[in-house]
């Protein structure tokens, strides 16, 4: 808050000041009745004092269910792409926001205009002045005094109204506040602080007055106790994926994205509210889904209490207890944190390795200077397409401004391409601006976008987002035998360590990469392992499930070829892209060879649609494996959720 001056206002004049604002901006005000408030345009009903809540969150006013964010257009000279974050309304004052929701409006301010700021709601917040109401009374799950974001608004206001009996102390939150004050001065009254005493007095009698109390001084040391309790089983069965407990929550902020084409010319890319409690929210190609039921359901729990404050610093659950209501069974949140309790206290478990062992966040004031904001691809033409295996190819590009082509850190990054009037996936790139004036993608045909990106030809035009992500930290590198591990398409990433490795052998020890698939034919960068096998101090090693007569080569999986490595597993260090499974298998071979788990440096690529920590589909516990990650080293993968 940046002001602290204090006014009363009469009770009885505070529809002549709402519709003086209404003059020059739209004032919205709470209208309905029992557990049916809605914020509707003053005039349009009949405004209300009698109600807990409004039964949607205010954050549809600033983060809206649905909104498109870039449109595109074929014309002869290309593809036209235009940015569209200035679509909303404007010039709102919204009335009567409990201090659940003013809490949720200062998180989504921090979330959506923090780290890669989100160029919709930047551009609309600051069209909606919030004018907070402090409660008086509880509903039947509101459990804010619990969790300490209640019970009067502390943050994310504008203005903040007290009732009293006759008159309403109004406080100060901003600059925006205190120009509504001006322009309706005749009606305030200026005071001092003498009535903040008697404002803690009311808040301590209607805090009192709360019935639901919890202790909640221990609860994420009840979570690592109660990770995998029994409990988890009837939640989950309980669920029927409604998604109503997520639509309903101040602080939810996941978005999808899907094309919507007004012919194959023309179309423009929307977002719109999603769920963690989807069945396809951590869906992948090909079909693999991380996530079962039990994960998902505990997910949102973990996440509201522990992963957002983990990573954030600030409380992902507001205790408002929409949640519980809307619930067709009855899922609670307050229900689930007793059960922790009680199950942590009579049958402790030793606490998950994922919830004991700190590891890194990334998280500092970062843009990425795209023409036409965060969400809205450049254009790019293809320019060479080669048939790497018959699943796979290599595709070339160029950007069509040669301005955007820079010298990026790509080892390990990951581009968001987009094929327009379809859709858009994040792929890995095997080559940086400093190896090639084109960038480079290999790809394999797992979903409806990579089947079109398939089938198209040279001159086509494509989108490009990027770079994102967190690169190999090459430099630390030097000095030491390095391992590469990579299974089919998961080469890729690896390859933008190897070429610039290849430049500067007199920086490391020994190398060796290790290619694996199903069968020969199946391998990329065949002809390229060839003549890295020919490069002083490079060993090129192969393992296939079928035999082949093209290379030496063993039959059975890469981790066979460890053991007869020739190295100092103390100076070592193994860099693998593969399914979590598989670089699980491998890294345990690797650590009983001696390795270190800081030493395995792994990729984690999922679900990622935003590229920029905003979607939620690629979080991971407290981390975005498009921000913190698809980078890691082995012992911060085992501090993520076993459920990955």
């Amino acid at each position: 808050m940046s002001t602290n001056k204090l006014y009363t206002l009469d009770r009885d004049q505070l529809d002549q000041v709402l519709g003086l604002w209404n003059e020059k901006s739209t004032v919205y005000v709470p209208v309905g009745k029992g557990k049916d408030i809605n914020l509707t345009p003053l005039g349009e009903g009949v405004r209300t004092e009698d109600y807990i809540n409004l039964t949607l969150p205010v954050k549809e006013m600033v983060f809206e269910q649905k909104e498109a964010l870039f449109s595109w257009k074929r014309r002869e000279e290309g593809i036209e792409v235009k940015g569209l974050s200035k679509q909303h309304a404007k010039n709102r004052i919204l009335y009567g926001i409990r201090a659940c929701d003013t809490y949720g409006i200062d998180y989504k301010d921090r979330f959506f205009q923090r780290e890669f700021p989100d160029p919709n709601y930047k551009s609309r917040r600051p069209e909606n002045t919030i004018i907070a109401v402090n409660c008086l009374r509880a509903g039947e799950h509101c459990f804010c005094t619990s969790i300490g974001t209640g019970v009067f608004s502390t943050v994310g206001y504008d203005l903040s109204f007290t009732p009293f009996d006759s008159f309403f102390l109004v406080e100060v939150g901003t600059i925006k506040g205190q120009a509504l004050i001006n322009d309706a001065e005749s009606f305030f009254t200026e005071t001092d602080e003498r009535l903040l005493k008697d404002k803690n007095d009311l808040r301590e009698a209607v805090e009192e007055s709360f019935p639901l109390k919890m202790d909640l001084s221990n609860l994420w040391d009840d979570m690592a106790k109660t990770f995998n309790a029994d409990f988890w089983v009837d939640e989950a069965n309980a669920c029927i994926g409604c998604t109503g407990c997520t639509n309903v929550c101040p602080t939810c902020t996941c978005f999808n994205v899907v094309e919507e084409k007004v012919d194959q010319n023309e179309g423009k890319r929307v977002r719109y509210w999603d769920s963690c409690q989807s069945e396809h929210f951590t869906r992948n190609a090909e079909y693999h889904n991380p996530r079962d039921a039990i994960s998902r359901v505990r997910y949102r729990i973990y996440d509201k209490l522990k992963y957002i404050e983990e990573r954030f610093g600030h409380k992902g659950c507001s205790g408002c207890g929409r949640c519980t209501d809307v619930c067709p069974t009855y899922i609670s949140i307050i229900d689930i944190m007793r059960a922790m309790r009680k199950a942590a206290t009579e049958n402790p478990e030793p606490p998950a390795v994922h919830q004991t062992t700190e590891i890194r966040h990334i998280i500092k004031d970062r843009e990425l200077k795209n023409r036409h904001g965060l969400y809205t691809p450049d254009v790019a033409t293809i320019t060479g397409i080669k048939q790497e295996t018959p699943e796979i190819k290599r595709i070339f590009m160029k950007y069509d401004d040669p301005e955007l082509h820079k010298n990026y850190e790509h080892k390990g990054q990951f581009f968001q391409l987009t094929v327009f009037g379809k859709g858009e996936i994040p792929l890995s790139i095997p080559f940086g601006p400093g190896q090639s004036d084109e960038l480079v993608f290999d790809f394999k045909d797992v979903g409806s976008v990579t089947d079109v990106l398939f089938d198209m030809k040279v001159k086509d035009k494509v989108g490009l987002r990027g770079p994102y992500g967190h690169a190999y930290p090459y430099n630390s590198l030097k000095g030491r035998n390095l391992i590469f591990i990579g299974s089919g398409v998961a080469m890729a990433p690896l390859r933008t360590v190897i070429e610039p490795v290849i430049k500067n052998t007199e920086d490391f020890k020994k190398i060796f990469i290790l290619g694996s698939a199903l069968r020969y034919e199946k391998l990329i960068y065949k002809e390229e392992m060839v003549e890295w096998s020919k490069i002083p101090n490079f060993n090129v090693k192969y393992a296939f499930k079928d035999p082949t007569d093209k290379v030496d080569a063993i039959q059975g999986h890469v981790n066979d070829l460890l053991p007869d490595l020739d190295v100092d597993w103390s100076n070592t260090t193994a860099l693998i892209c593969a399914s979590p499974e598989r670089i699980r298998k491998v890294a345990g071979d690797l650590l009983d060879l001696g390795l270190r788990s800081k030493d395995i440096l792994v990729t984690l690529e999922t679900h990622m649609r935003c590229g920029a920590g905003k979607c939620g589909h690629c979080k991971v516990g407290s981390h975005y494996m498009c921000v913190d990650g698809p980078v890691f080293n082995y012992e911060e993968m085992l501090a993520l959720p076993p459920e990955f």
